[in-house]
């Protein structure tokens, strides 16, 4: 279909306007409504151009968009790293031109092809298509690589969290099912912009297009409103209450393994487990990654001390620590031992239950690719390079089989899957956020982790370390939570439920569809090109 061109300043000045819309509907400022809007200008100004212009601006796009969500990131990179600040700009810079642009590059391409070929009642679903799999690529692709790890931050779905009967339909089809229906919006918004520049009779053709791009979004909230109408314990078949208290200590953990900070921090937790049975009776206490700061298979005298809270509440215990295999002690020629960022399961008497190591570990972070690269390298002083564990098991507790999800692996709804798959009837996260002093950050993590309970429908008990902690029902309520940067104490009830959804069964099916009908239409429309050439004798 024929556009007429925009300027390449109404270009840019559109890519810049929804770059920083779709920002806006993102936490702190939370104003979800403009996502259903924020996309329009860049697709227009895709539509409105030629094509290496578009991808130029796509690319732009990602940068843009990534800064108004993420302008957190250049200062938490500087102080996890010790580097200037224009290092931690530069660091984010090379994530969003390698982790973002190539995928809404590729999408850009793929929607101005299409958008030469079809009409407008189409082109807004195949558009949303396109998108979901642009996001796909980006949350995926890479997981479990030597380099990266897939990067779902601000998918636009997650911009919906807190909209309850719009999130239901994860538990089909994953936040993607809602990417979709806010792209196809954004993609019928951008047809009629496109409309009011062209003939008025133009403007009459794009409204059934508008209201066509509008069916998923319709069909999303029909679902949502029936499954919330009918939301309770037993609909899912979820078990007796078990009575559980989170504690948040947020005290500083560092940046860095300290020798120094070894066993520190151990009575914040203590007392405020103390406090939790004074409170309520919890069955079950969970503290967040890093609460223990020292190696607790080593260390009688702290297993005693824990023993001794414990037992007095007769309480189970999940918390997070560090864990090695081989000698601890550093000398220059002993072998190095492989260290492993855990999560122990104790019983009342101190013993050690059970352990998860984690699994998918963050590049530059928990490990480091680079060896030889000294701007970047963290002196990660041996405790923080992490070797990767194998365990998905769940760990069996007091309120059932528990899925562990240690901090970023929480970001990952095919990890989550998986948990739930081999037996999970909860997710816990426990979570170390407290080197990155954000609310931005905190309040956009938490949103994103919550859509794991909906997916799975299980019960969610996210841990961290400065919070938000909280419990999350299987439709995404939330229960109990606390605020960002205190030390909280936070007691609820979770119920184990065995049952499996969707989701949880066929996974990213959705997802894949988009990708699938997408590459399908443009072969075809490929191979009609040349056939109408080949009869035209071109």
């Amino acid at each position: 279909m024929a556009i007429a061109p925009l300027s390449h300043g109404a270009a840019l000045g559109a890519t810049i306007v929804s770059a920083v819309l779709f920002g806006l509907a993102f936490p702190p400022w939370g104003l979800k409504p403009l996502a259903w809007i924020a996309l329009a200008p860049f697709f227009t100004a895709i539509r409105a151009g030629g094509l290496a212009r578009s991808a130029a601006l796509a690319a732009l796009w990602s940068v843009l968009a990534a800064w108004v969500v993420g302008d957190w990131m250049p200062d938490a990179v500087a102080v996890y790293f010790l580097q200037p600040k224009l290092v931690g700009f530069l660091f984010f810079l090379g994530i969003a031109l390698t982790m973002a642009a190539p995928y809404y590059v590729g999408f850009a391409a793929a929607y101005h092809t299409l958008g030469r070929r079809y009409g407008r009642r189409v082109l807004p679903l195949l558009g949303a298509a396109a998108w979901v799999a642009a996001e796909l690529g980006r949350g995926r692709l890479f997981t479990g690589s030597a380099l990266f790890i897939g990067n779902p931050w601000a998918l636009i779905g997650y911009s919906q969290i807190g909209f309850d009967p719009l999130m239901q339909i994860a538990c089909v089809t994953g936040i993607y099912g809602v990417g979709f229906a806010v792209a196809a919006v954004n993609a019928g918004v951008a047809e009629l912009l496109l409309a009011l520049r062209a003939t008025p009779g133009a403007l009459w053709g794009a409204l059934p297009g508008l209201a066509f791009s509008a069916l998923p979004a319709m069909a999303v909230l029909a679902f949502g409103a029936v499954d919330l109408a009918t939301a309770s314990p037993k609909a899912i078949g979820a078990g007796e209450p078990v009575p559980v208290a989170i504690v948040q200590g947020h005290v500083d953990l560092g940046s860095r393994w300290r020798a120094d900070f070894y066993g520190r921090n151990l009575d914040v937790y203590l007392e405020g487990t103390l406090d939790a049975l004074r409170r309520a009776r919890p069955a079950l206490v969970f503290w967040p990654e890093s609460a223990l700061t020292f190696f607790l298979e080593e260390e009688p005298a702290f297993q005693h001390a824990i023993a001794r809270v414990l037992a007095a509440g007769d309480l189970e215990l999940l918390a997070g620590g560090p864990r090695s295999e081989g000698e601890t002690t550093y000398t220059p020629d002993a072998p190095q031992p492989r260290y492993f960022n855990s999560v122990f399961l104790l019983s009342p008497d101190g013993r050690i239950r059970a352990r998860y190591d984690k699994e998918f570990l963050v590049p530059f972070s928990e490990y480091f690719p680079f060896q030889g690269i000294d701007l970047l390298r963290r002196q990660f002083e041996r405790v923080r390079v992490f070797t990767p564990g194998s365990r998905i098991s769940p760990i069996r507790t007091r309120a059932g089989p528990a899925g562990i999800l240690i901090c970023n692996e929480a970001m990952l709804p095919e990890v989550a899957a998986a948990r739930v798959r081999a037996g999970a009837e909860i997710l816990v996260n426990p979570s170390n956020d407290t080197w990155i002093a954000s609310e931005k950050f905190a309040k956009q993590l938490f949103e994103l982790i919550t859509l794991r309970a909906v997916e799975e429908r299980r019960w969610l008990i996210r841990a961290s370390t400065s919070g938000p902690s909280a419990i999350v029902d299987p439709w995404g309520r939330i229960e109990v939570r606390s605020a960002p940067f205190t030390r909280d104490v936070l007691t609820g009830t979770v119920r184990p439920v065995s049952e499996l959804t969707t989701y949880a069964r066929v996974g990213d099916l959705f997802a894949l569809s988009c990708v699938g009908a997408v590459a399908g239409t443009l072969l075809a429309g490929r191979r009609g090109v040349r056939s109408a050439a080949r009869r035209s004798g071109v």
